[in-house]
């Protein structure tokens, strides 16, 4: 699978390019800004984007999907959960002191058990709640982008609409933990990890026995 991830913004959030080596179809996820160096990316490896996917719908995620999709045609992808954000999305980056594109349309509502595609290759979708009520994870071969649920080190903040700590705890122990300690995630922010790691060093975690 081609791979590629982008910072972008000044919240420094990991925007990631994948696509299938064969048919160069590919997705853009978290696209929160920079669409120019996102596009960059996509221009390199000429590919086809599929699909614009969203882990989640806070405006550092998503403030570029608008520009992104329009310069490559494709459908967007977010958990229905998340709307509210979308909708919002220009007045809460306002708020904050922010600029963003409009709120993107949504195309396809994603969220538990289904997959995205592109080429010969399949993502599967866990909804992992909690930092924001309709994060999810994209899963394949050992391998998870996880949105803002699990940091290397730290945990997704709960003190945002929709966020609960409770449901950001069993997100993890339910559906990230169980991945297995070899598999790599890939974070909204940060430096990539992997779940072995993160049981044994993340303060959030090694105090909690129900996660060795």
């Amino acid at each position: 699978m081609i791979f590629k991830s982008l910072v972008v913004g000044q919240l420094e959030v990991n925007c990631f390019v994948l696509a299938c080596e064969q048919t160069r179809e590919g997705i853009i996820v978290d696209p929160g800004d920079n669409a120019p160096g996102i596009l960059k990316l996509v221009e390199e490896d000429n590919l086809n984007i599929v699909e614009v996917v969203a882990t989640h719908g806070h405006f550092d995620h998503i403030g570029r999907a608008a520009s992104v999709i329009e310069a490559t045609g494709a459908p967007f992808a977010i958990h229905q959960a998340d709307m509210f954000m979308v909708e919002g999305l220009e007045d809460i980056a306002a708020f904050l002191g922010f600029e963003t594109d409009p709120p993107p349309k949504a195309d396809r509502f994603i969220d538990e058990g289904d997959t995205i595609c592109f080429g010969t290759k399949t993502l599967s979708i866990l909804h992992v709640p909690g930092h924001a009520p309709g994060n999810v994870a994209l899963t394949w071969d050992n391998h998870a982008i996880v949105g803002d649920t699990l940091f290397a080190g730290s945990i997704g903040r709960t003190d945002l609409e929709g966020g609960d700590p409770d449901v950001l705890m069993a997100s993890i122990k339910n559906k990230l933990i169980p991945l297995g300690d070899d598999t790599h995630l890939y974070p909204g922010h940060g430096p990539f990890t992997t779940v072995g790691q993160e049981k044994k060093t993340n303060p959030f975690l090694v105090d909690r026995n129900h996660l060795q």
